[in-house]
């Protein structure tokens, strides 16, 4: 379904395309709502970001110095074209890729993969089901994918969803079933950040034991390039081009970010929402999304077709 969607548009838009088949006012409507879900992800990424700085390793830093700083870095890559976030990716991403590999490896003395098969043995296909749906979430984002496609040089295939599709899954499980692995089931539910635990239980021989600061690149990489194209995406959404005006459209939505960073919002509120409304809600309004312009696509071909015949 996703690739009837892109190929419709081809070099269009997805808003441009629907402004000319059918009105500016679905065009705006279906627009204000992929910002709204933008807004949204780019808020948890950052809070989750912050969350995860000041509760590792800054610890006496304030809570305003570490969102200003994140916030800062994203603008600055947001601001620039396209390719220059996607340069930003290329140099970044590699490198959490190899650490990725390494701490997988690093940690296989530690790890008893038997401790995975009770998940499926004695708890049921049920709990398994409903950890998939979390995880669907995420990958359900690539729908955002719809944003981009007129701007790629080269058309999206099948072999390229692929690709994707199985790279995010690897990337999901791998460091899932290492923690599990690694603590066990019951102690792996209780750890907040799974994959910053492993870090800390490398090492290189007997002199070199604390190499979790590699972990901070992991993840602070992927936190700006996801802030960046979030920003980015915000206005490419109303086909804001003047720099200017992009900039203090940026900037605002920074401020906005800024100030629910400091909002009195506890971190137990924040997991109940992410539980119980975010993945969720991310799975749906992905599926709705992309089916309710599959259907805009299959109407309007069907509109074209009895023309035709007149």
């Amino acid at each position: 379904m996703f690739l009837y969607v892109t190929k419709q548009f081809q070099d269009q838009s997805l808003f441009q395309w629907l402004s000319s088949t059918y009105s500016k006012t679905l065009s705006y409507g279906i627009a204000v709502l992929i910002v709204i879900f933008l807004l949204i992800m780019g808020w948890i990424t950052l809070k989750e970001t912050v969350m995860w700085t000041d509760e590792t390793y800054l610890f006496f830093t304030p809570i305003l110095v570490i969102t200003l700083f994140t916030l800062g870095a994203s603008l600055y890559i947001s601001y620039c074209k396209l390719n220059v976030i996607g340069i930003c990716a290329g140099v970044l991403l590699p490198l959490v890729i190899l650490f990725g590999m390494f701490v997988a490896i690093g940690t296989i003395p530690d790890k008893n993969y038997r401790l995975v098969a009770p998940v499926l043995v004695e708890n049921g296909w049920g709990d398994v089901l409903h950890g998939a749906l979390f995880a669907f979430g995420s990958v359900i984002e690539l729908f955002l994918l719809y944003l981009l496609q007129h701007q790629v040089t080269k058309s999206i295939q099948f072999k390229h969803l692929v690709f994707l599709i199985l790279f995010l899954s690897i990337l999901t499980t791998g460091p899932l079933l290492g923690t599990i692995a690694t603590f066990g089931v019951e102690e792996a539910a209780k750890i907040r950040y799974p994959a910053f635990f492993q870090w800390r239980i490398v090492g290189i021989g007997n002199y070199f034991n604390h190499l979790d600061f590699l972990s901070i690149y992991q993840w602070l990489s992927g936190a700006f390039i996801r802030l960046a194209i979030i920003l980015y995406l915000i206005t490419q959404a109303f086909n804001i081009t003047n720099k200017k005006k992009r900039l203090f459209i940026q900037a605002f939505i920074c401020f906005i970010y800024l100030l629910f960073m400091l909002a009195p919002i506890s971190d137990e509120a924040f997991l109940k929402f992410l539980s119980n409304y975010y993945y969720l809600g991310s799975s749906i309004f992905g599926v709705v999304i992309t089916c309710t312009i599959a259907l805009l696509i299959k109407l309007s071909k069907n509109r074209m077709s009895i023309h035709a015949k007149k």
